[in-house]
């Protein structure tokens, strides 16, 4: 049995394994060096009882002999065994290491293969591939930490080859090293880019939305009605609401764009580049919608001023057909007649202040340069000259009556 394990042929298809025979062949010259005082014992014995049975001292010796030529050789065996075992160790190392190189070789050119995503969706498959990458290399740990105490190992035992494994060693912690920092070089890079497809999809989505209330903008119409000038006004107080509903995004998109410039993002010029243009778009926008909405109240104030001057010369109208009525040349009931004459007078003292009110707000519409100034000038001449008339003919009435 013991000569069956010294004279094995098998050497280990790994470390690992390598590390196994060896283990086993520990344990077996644990017992071989138990069995060297018995060994010694035995031969001792045999020339005492060579001395003391002289007529057997012959077969005695051959005995002996036979003892110590079995245990010479199987202690050679296991010298040989031993070297083997070493040689075969230094073998496995070297293969190792060989191996492990060659893989962070190809795991280097894998990490470096990927482009830049060019949208989210691509952004975040490189990320999950990243991190497979991860798994994969956090995988090998193993393995990097068996070679390295393997190579430790021979450096202990004074292996003749130790410079060379010293060497090795080195060359594997920077190999595992610098595949470390690729890793994480390549992982911020992806994450860069991951931001970044989020700024552009949400720029995007921004603008998209801007060009939509740009165009709503471009209607011109201000109305021709207190009604219509009214419902318009209805649509761009909702037009307002989603201007302020869409400002929290925009406002989010600024802070992410400086984060990402302030971190010396790999595009940050082109981000501040859009971030800019997407500042200044929605700058304009308010200012567009601000003259919308100016626009709109200069109508309103319009057609009330066109409501109230329509209303006071339908009035007049209807005033003059009684100052200019000439049922007072009847003389009967004259006394009921200047009466009502005077009452029609008071009526129109009242409504003077209705004159001075139209004028007020139409020399206010002039005063702020409205649109339609020519056109407001036009009615309030207009009213002022048909009151005037109206004040004439009841003047003039007035007097006959009193005649």
């Amino acid at each position: 049995v013991q000569e069956a394990i010294v004279t094995s042929e098998e050497l280990g298809q790994d470390l690992e394994h390598v590390e196994l025979l060896q283990k086993k062949f520990e344990e077996f010259q644990t017992d071989l060096a138990a069995h060297e005082e018995r060994v010694n014992t035995l031969g001792g014995d045999a020339e005492r009882l060579q001395q003391t049975h002289p007529q057997n001292a012959s077969q005695i010796h051959l005995k002996k002999d036979e003892l110590i030529t079995n245990w010479e050789q199987i202690q050679t065996l296991a010298a040989e065994r031993h070297a083997r075992l070493n040689d075969s160790y230094q073998y496995r190392f070297t293969a190792d290491f060989r191996d492990l190189t060659s893989w962070v070789t190809e795991m280097k050119a894998l990490i470096n293969a990927d482009e830049l995503a060019n949208d989210v969706a691509g952004a975040e498959a490189l990320l999950d591939r990243h991190q497979e990458h991860k798994g994969e290399i956090d995988a090998h740990e193993d393995s990097f930490r068996a070679t390295d105490e393997a190579g430790q190992a021979l450096l202990s035992a004074g292996h003749y080859a130790s410079e060379e494994v010293k060497e090795k060693l080195g060359i594997l912690a920077q190999e595992k090293e610098s595949l470390l920092e690729l890793w994480e070089v390549r992982r911020q890079q992806y994450e860069q880019c991951m931001d970044l497809q989020l700024f552009y999809r949400d720029t995007e989505q921004v603008d998209n939305w801007m060009s939509k209330q740009e165009a709503f903008l471009l209607n011109e119409d201000l109305g021709d009605s207190l009604d219509s000038v009214e419902a318009l006004l209805k649509k761009h107080e909702d037009f307002e609401k989603s201007l302020s509903a869409q400002e929290e995004k925009i406002t989010a998109l600024d802070e992410f764009a400086t984060k990402l410039i302030q971190n010396s993002h790999y595009a940050k010029e082109d981000v501040a580049t859009r971030r800019d243009a997407l500042l200044n778009r929605r700058n304009a926008l308010h200012e567009r919608a601000q003259a919308r909405r100016a626009a709109l109240e200069d109508s309103f104030h319009l057609q009330q001023f066109f409501r109230d001057s329509d209303e006071l010369k339908s009035w007049i109208n209807e005033k003059m057909k009684t100052a200019t009525d000439e049922s007072y040349k009847d003389p009967s009931n004259l006394q009921g007649k200047v009466q009502k004459h005077q009452a029609f007078e008071a009526e129109l003292s009242a409504n003077q202040s209705r004159i001075d009110a139209l004028q007020k707000s139409g020399q206010e519409l002039l005063d702020r340069k409205h649109y339609a100034s020519a056109e407001v000038t036009a009615r309030m001449e207009d009213v002022s000259a048909q009151w005037k008339k109206l004040l004439e003919a009841t003047e003039l009435k007035g007097s006959r009556k009193g005649e």
